[in-house]
């Protein structure tokens, strides 16, 4: 059994260790009080970023606190919104006396706008709207019909998938598919350059996919084959009724495949789960991401704040 690091007694300062594999399940029912859409507060969504973001945490008094950089700058240390019993209040007068001892700023990064009120209710110094960092987020009854004018061209690039590749079928994500949906990612990494962000996220997708089988109890997913060629695939977690699409790779040479698996995915989920909404995440300040992820035209823009003390 894995024993959480904590503070012992208030007299003490509080310990952070490194966020790991292993110690995911500690953080996990946690995460599950965050009450939130946001990406930030899933598995996945630390999971895949550990490194990048140099995650540590503290379980103190039945609180999580989660230590790493800002978004926004990883230069700068940052903390993410404490979940847990504490009150909002006494978790920052907490983290502002760990702060002062050691010589550093009290900034939190990627707090959602349905939490800024709480914070600005305790007289920060700053809060700085972060631009390039909000989840976009769409209804998934409209993700999974492409109905209405908006979603016309989404409707006619699956159509045209479909006129196309008759011998198409989607298959769950499993052990049975996953040595195939791994060889397909590594023939489209060949074709990229693997730095900066992009090439970290990479990274972290051959991960998720070797580790898929310790997993298969947070993360679902799907893959889109054309005979018995892998042309896409997709990998997502849901918490309440929110499908967070953490993963989507495509084949962008067969025509509407991207259109197609983004709305199988949310089907399959919605056939297993009760969902009303779908988080296909931020998109980093990436134009193609923003123009990709616009086009489905989100129903919420959830922003998020970096807030200082």
């Amino acid at each position: 059994m894995i024993n959480p690091p904590i503070m012992g007694t208030d007299n003490q300062r509080l310990h952070f260790h490194r966020l790991t594999f292993n110690s995911l399940p500690l953080v996990l029912p946690y995460l599950h009080t965050s009450g939130s859409r946001s990406c930030d507060y899933t598995v996945g969504g630390i999971y895949m970023w550990i490194d990048y973001f140099k995650y540590h945490y503290c379980i103190y008094h039945d609180t999580l606190l989660i230590k790493g950089v800002a978004e926004d700058d990883v230069k700068r240390t940052a903390f993410s919104l404490p979940l847990g019993a504490m009150p909002l209040s006494e978790s920052v007068e907490l983290l502002k006396h760990y702060c002062a001892d050691e010589g550093i700023p009290l900034e939190f990064s990627a707090i959602t706008e349905e939490r800024i009120n709480d914070f600005r209710a305790l007289n920060p110094t700053e809060i700085t709207e972060l631009s390039h960092w909000s989840d976009y987020i769409y209804r998934a009854d409209k993700l999974a019909t492409f109905a209405g004018n908006k979603m016309k061209k989404k409707r006619n690039h699956v159509n045209k998938f479909l006129a196309s590749y008759p011998d198409h079928h989607i298959e769950p994500l499993s052990g049975d598919n996953l040595a195939a949906v791994t060889a397909f990612f590594d023939r489209l990494c060949s074709e990229k350059t693997d730095n900066g962000m992009a090439g970290y996220e990479r990274n972290q997708t051959r991960r998720v996919l070797h580790d898929f089988a310790h997993y298969q109890s947070v993360f679902e997913g799907i893959v889109l084959f054309v005979g018995t060629q892998v042309v896409a695939f997709a990998i997502g977690e849901v918490t309440g009724t929110t499908l967070h699409v953490h993963i989507e790779k495509t084949d962008h040479s067969f025509d509407g495949a991207n259109e197609y698996i983004a709305q199988a995915m949310v089907r399959h989920i919605a056939s297993l789960h009760d969902i009303d909404m779908v988080n296909r995440e931020d998109d980093a300040g990436d134009p193609g991401l923003q123009q990709s992820k616009l086009s489905y035209y989100p129903d919420l823009m959830l922003r998020k704040y970096n807030v200082i003390f």
